[in-house]
């Protein structure tokens, strides 16, 4: 990132306000959703059947059912880490677990299954941990829509012939990398029929870990960030995409395995309809769903909501631009810092998984896992209040239309002041996520207030299209005073009105004289050694990067992230120890690699940072071992 000083401070002025306590009424209620002793947990699916039931699958291998009187069943076991289901009727499920699409049928209708029945199967698995089939929806065809995950390794280890099916081909395709897809259509989304043929759709997956269908049956996919992938974001899938990840290309037909690199197949990325940055937004997105309830769960029908496994659920609004999906996102609810417009229990970490109930309350389902997450039902229930928020951003031809979802004090949303906007990108690279690269402010020239005093029209100084656009108003307030509750918006700027467009969106190549990742990620705070300084810039970095694991105020995630507040073993390594550390990452707790996101300055700032705010300055002896 190269933000000079001042908008770094703006920045986490932007921060200290979406994660503190203003004096707001509520507008969402969280509930959590008692579950039986006997179902231990680990929900990954959660689904409404037509008749209102509601079931869940869990990592342990089961599907429970819960009936309109509120009592639990287990309606099937003996599953391989189902991770969603449809439920066909009362006593038919469809489940999406790691080998098979799989049909689980109450013969007797006694609430159990009895008879199992494969649906579908042909791709390949091995007993790599992290080997997924996500899942599952079903469009107005009857087909099934599914997702398969790439093989997760440090170190590319040929499993047994016993122990995989498939044929194995450990060929890299343009680099090497920790996700592979060595075995048959690793990295794919497909299209099952009713009658079980597997219709490879798109390729460039790393974790798909949601699918969604839109109310007009667009489809669509979040995945997670790590190598070839610069952010999490909501991906439009269509026949013949390509979404990013190299590794997956060589199951395409006629694809030319030992020609392809990077520059080649660049061209071919499709961006994300939405980005969610990194950290801000969330660290590993789930499921989209749409809000299709008319108002019953608040002022933001139409638009998704994105539980993410990093204790947030994001909420995004799309629009098509020239034949092109795009976007904006917001922080919804989130994180452990208590939310002024959210009364109730505080939001899970390790929420994956969403459904929409029939009453229009939102289930959101968490599962402890992969070094952290909590496992968990919530419900999510709209009291009827309509909190201050940012309700829509969109393009129009002058620049943006921002639409509140209260009506403002017109004095302050007439004032190009009160509007901070910039732009960034980032980089298509083999290595883990991107630094946010072209950074730069975008000056407020004109402010069109319209007639309803809760629509402005922003006219900036420059609009290009391959960039993602961050807007923060954090100074506005309502007619009666109110402060704006999630002052943020980030708009994905894929195409112009005029349809306009860059190849691969928003990500591009990293020029000739730019530093290659992890040695010299040139940035201003490479060259600074004064504290305060180091300090200032790294609060905003640990924001971005570190506090949706670590969480904003240090104690991490039990299990999980360490607790750099409580733990003081933590930070008693010398400062070489932990800046290693946070080059390499930790792949046991999920840690990244952040030697080619960060520059060493901005590993030296986030450094500072947390040695002044959750331990001790200054460090102790080394400590023996590995971390």
């Amino acid at each position: 990132m190269k933000w000079p000083l001042h908008r770094r401070r703006e920045w986490v002025a932007v921060l200290a306000i979406f994660f503190g306590a203003l004096t707001l009424r509520a507008g969402y209620r969280l509930e959590p959703v008692e579950l039986p002793a006997a179902l231990r947990g680990g929900l990954s699916g959660v689904a409404f059947g037509s008749d209102g039931k509601l079931g869940v699958t869990t990592r342990w291998g089961e599907v429970w059912i819960r009936n309109a009187a509120g009592e639990w069943r287990r309606f099937g076991s003996g599953l391989n880490e189902p991770m969603g289901l449809v439920i066909e009727s009362p006593r038919s499920v469809v489940v999406a677990h790691r080998p098979e699409l799989i049909r689980l049928i109450d013969t007797n209708g006694d609430g159990s299954a009895e008879r199992y029945e494969v649906v579908a199967t042909g791709w390949g698995e091995s007993a790599n941990y992290h080997e997924f089939f996500f899942g599952l929806k079903r469009d107005a065809a009857g087909n099934f829509l599914g997702a398969l995950s790439l093989t997760s390794m440090a170190d590319k280890k040929e499993p047994s012939p016993g122990s995989r099916r498939g044929t194995y081909d450990p060929t890299e395709v343009a680099a090497p990398t920790g996700h592979h897809s060595d075995l048959p259509w690793r990295g794919w989304a497909v299209r099952i029929s009713p009658t079980g043929v597997v219709q490879p759709v798109a390729s460039g997956f790393r974790q798909p870990a949601g699918l969604g269908l839109s109310p007009d049956g667009d489809w669509f996919v979040t995945d997670n960030q790590g190598d070839f992938k610069a952010a999490c974001g909501l991906l439009h899938v269509q026949e013949g995409d390509f979404h990013g990840h190299a590794s997956s290309l060589k199951w395409e037909k006629g694809f030319a395995v030992k020609s392809a690199t990077v520059e080649s197949l660049w061209p071919r990325v499709k961006s994300p309809a939405v980005v969610f940055p990194h950290g801000v937004m969330g660290i590993s997105a789930g499921e989209p769903v749409w809000d299709t309830t008319a108002g019953r769960f608040g002022p933001f029908a139409g638009q998704v909501l994105v539980a993410d496994f990093g204790q947030i659920v994001v909420r995004a609004s799309l629009e098509r631009v020239g034949g092109v999906w795009q976007g904006a996102c917001y922080p919804f609810l989130g994180r452990n810092d208590r939310a002024p417009h959210v009364t109730g229990a505080r939001l899970l970490g390790g929420t994956l998984h969403a459904a929409f109930a029939p009453d229009g309350s939102l289930y959101l389902a968490a599962t402890a896992g992969w070094g952290a997450g909590e496992d968990g039902l919530q419900r999510v229930v709209w009291d009827g209040t309509i909190a201050p928020e940012i309700q829509e951003v969109n393009l129009v031809e002058e620049g943006f239309r921002v639409r509140f979802t209260q009506p403002m004090e017109r004095g302050r949303l007439a004032e190009t002041g009160r509007y901070q906007l910039s732009r960034f990108r980032y980089y298509y690279q083999p290595t883990y996520g991107s630094p946010r690269v072209d950074e730069s402010p975008v000056a407020v020239r004109a402010v069109t207030v319209e007639a309803d005093g809760r629509s402005v029209v922003l006219r900036p100084e420059r609009l290009e299209p391959g960039y993602v656009y961050e807007l923060s108003v954090p100074e506005l307030r309502t007619r009666t005073g109110e402060g704006i509750v999630n002052p943020l918006a980030y708009y994905t700027l894929n195409r112009l009105v005029d349809g306009s467009g860059p190849a691969a969106g928003v990500v591009r190549l990293r020029r000739a004289d730019e530093a290659a990742p992890g040695s010299a990620n040139v940035n201003a705070l490479d060259k600074v050694t004064a504290e305060p300084v180091l300090r200032a810039a790294g609060e905003g970095i640990y924001r971005l990067y570190c506090s949706a694991c670590h969480q904003p105020d240090g104690r991490g995630i039990p299990g999980g992230a360490a607790n750099l507040r409580e733990d003081k073993t933590r930070l008693a390594k010398p400062d070489d120890v932990l800046l290693a550390t946070l080059a390499s990452g930790i792949e046991a707790k999920s840690m990244p690699a952040f030697g080619g996101i960060l520059s060493i300055g901005q590993r030296r700032a986030v450094l500072a940072y947390v040695r002044a705010t959750f331990g001790d300055s200054k460090p102790g002896a080394r400590e023996p071992g590995p971390e």
